[in-house]
């Protein structure tokens, strides 16, 4: 299949889950045979080498912001289908590339179904303008988790018809090794009980209500430390929370991780302690899941079809400070509890949760929506 996809970003070193999820699904779906008609500004980066993957240069040096792919992007998109004749289009963001899409395939009568890829919905005024009209007009919407599809129905009225449910993806690289002694002094570590949270700063990932946690959990172990891996709008703020709490000695704030070195922060770690209040899938969850690390994480979003309660970590109401620090300190005080879930993690991820299984499953559906396209095209004809 010949699949077209205008596109924002696929940095290699990206630390956006969204930009991760882009990445590495049109990656294994070129590995699998498919070609990937790639449509990016001229200073993006991406992967180089890819077998199957044909990067057709946008004119213009910056990023795409959505009003200007709305005018930007059909053209491009007709000059594309006319010179490859590509059997499906991708809108990987419903704001920046799905009204662009729909307009080309209107504007110009382009033979082709559309399909588009919703990662969640943070709360905003345009969801219902623009994302729930793309996610109504086009063919199919995949997503990562029933969490997903049942916040996009609820919210922006699409039939859950409308959807196919698609776990995403671990890479294999993600797997348990030695505690890096590296890391280990660089953050003044030896002999400490870590905690690990890896990701974005930012007000949904709740990581105040962490620090407030971890002070209950630094009162009762001492020798427990936080480890806050990443970069964010709300770090300068969380570090003076961190001190006012006391928290100074016993918190480490990392700043930008790059993604080369996530895996020796996961392995860093005695655990994963992760209290977002809103996840489409929670890729740091997974990559720590296959690091064979166990999990205290918030019980909202799509996090409970990550975790599975009680055989590989610990769920908890991210509101509840004092429940949430006491799956905290009875994972920590349990060395052997700790190794029985992170090994129940890693099996589940094997099973359920790699790249090549999301990129055959997310193949399946396009070529059901093709087949469906074209025997409606037949039919009208």
């Amino acid at each position: 299949m010949r699949i077209a996809s205008p596109h924002c970003g696929l940095d290699p070193g990206t630390n956006s889950g969204g930009e991760t999820y882009e990445r590495e699904i049109l990656r294994h779906l070129a590995r699998q045979g498919h070609v990937i008609d790639i449509l990016l500004a001229r200073h993006k980066r991406h992967p180089e080498g890819v077998p199957n993957w044909v990067i057709h240069r946008l004119p213009i040096g910056r990023g795409l912001r959505w009003p200007v792919a709305l005018a930007l992007l059909p053209p491009l998109i007709r000059r594309l289908h006319a010179a490859t004749g590509f059997d499906l289009l991708r809108a990987h963001s419903l704001r920046f590339i799905g009204p662009a899409a729909l307009i080309a395939r209107r504007r110009y009568r382009l033979d082709v179904p559309i399909v588009a890829h919703h990662h969640h919905l943070d709360p905003g005024w345009l969801n219902p303008v623009i994302e729930g009209r793309v996610m109504r007009g086009v063919d199919r919407v995949v997503v990562g988790s029933e969490f997903a599809r049942r916040q996009a129905a609820r919210e922006l009225s699409v039939p859950l018809e409308r959807f196919a449910v698609v776990p995403y993806g671990v890479d294999a690289r993600f797997r348990e090794g030695p505690r890096p002694e590296g890391l280990v002094a660089r953050h003044g570590l030896h002999g400490k009980l870590v905690g690990l949270y890896l990701g974005g700063l930012k007000a949904r990932k709740n990581l105040f209500f962490l620090l407030d946690c971890w002070r209950e959990v630094a009162l009762e172990r001492p020798d427990a430390h936080l480890v806050i891996a990443g970069s964010g709008p709300l770090r300068s703020r969380l570090e003076r929370h961190a001190a006012g709490l006391g928290l100074g000695g016993q918190t480490t704030f990392t700043g930008y991780v790059a993604e080369e070195e996530k895996v020796d922060y996961y392995n860093l770690a005695d655990l994963l302690v992760f209290p977002s209040s809103l996840e489409g899938f929670g890729f740091a969850v997974a990559e720590a899941m296959s690091c064979g690390r166990s999990v205290v994480a918030s019980d909202r979003g799509s996090l409970p079809e990550l975790v599975v309660d009680g055989e590989g970590g610990l769920l908890g109401d991210p509101t509840d400070r004092d429940g949430f620090a006491r799956s905290i300190l009875l994972l920590l005080s349990d060395p052997g509890l700790r190794a029985k879930l992170g090994a129940a993690n890693r099996a589940r991820v094997e099973r359920l949760f790699r790249w090549e299984r999301c990129a055959a499953a997310t193949a399946r559906v396009y070529e059901e929506v093709r087949d469906e396209w074209r025997t409606r095209r037949a039919q009208a004809g």
